[in-house]
């Protein structure tokens, strides 16, 4: 009886050998840095019916249309800003909407580069940019209309820039009296591209 007691004693005291144990607690977290613009094509059609006016910095610019041309024509002694016709894909705004989306600190977002020119009579400086925040993160980097160009700061966070971030970029385009227009008219595009970066 007594080796059978001394047995259990031996046998708790194995058991209460292991006073410590460990595990492990493992955080993941996806770096998120994403822009989504909606607008697919600022079209400045000239031969439109387009009508009406877009505000860009408290300033309302004319819609390229076939009226707006011909009173342009008949009144021009200089150059005139145009707003687009239409916009396409941008839900029937005159604007595209840039979605920034991120949990970095720190982002820019560029026009990185610009596929295509405008040949002459316009060029590349003819059209303009504006971008404005509507709520989020950073400042925009054009705060008057400002000649397209690339590459070219838009808007940034230069820190706490984490969250969602909302801007409307604006394209106008400027017409001379001028301008020499081929007798097949005139009918070109470019692509702007843009990058979202972070450091």
């Amino acid at each position: 009886m007594r080796k059978l007691v001394a047995l259990m004693v031996f046998l708790a005291g194995l058991g209460l050998a292991q006073t410590t144990d460990s595990h492990t607690i493992t955080v993941n977290i996806p770096s998120i840095l994403s822009l989504q613009i909606d607008a697919t094509d600022f079209l400045f059609d000239f031969s439109s019916n387009a009508t009406g006016t877009v505000t860009v910095n408290g300033t309302p610019y004319t819609k390229a249309s076939s009226t707006a041309y011909d009173t342009f024509i008949d009144n021009a002694t200089g150059s005139e800003t145009f707003a687009p016709s239409s916009v396409a894909g941008a839900g029937g705004n005159d604007f595209a909407t840039a979605v920034v989306r991120t949990n970095r600190g720190q982002w820019t977002v560029n026009i990185s580069s610009i596929g295509g020119t405008l040949p002459a009579p316009l060029d590349n400086t003819r059209v303009k940019v504006f971008a404005e925040k509507v709520s989020g993160k950073g400042a925009s980097w054009t705060n008057v209309l400002t000649t397209l160009g690339a590459p070219m700061t838009l808007f940034n966070a230069g820190s706490g820039g984490q969250g969602r971030s909302v801007y409307r970029i604006y394209y106008l385009l400027e017409m001379n009296i001028s301008d020499d227009i081929p007798s097949g008219g005139y009918n070109y595009q470019i692509t702007i591209n843009y990058t979202l970066t972070s450091p």
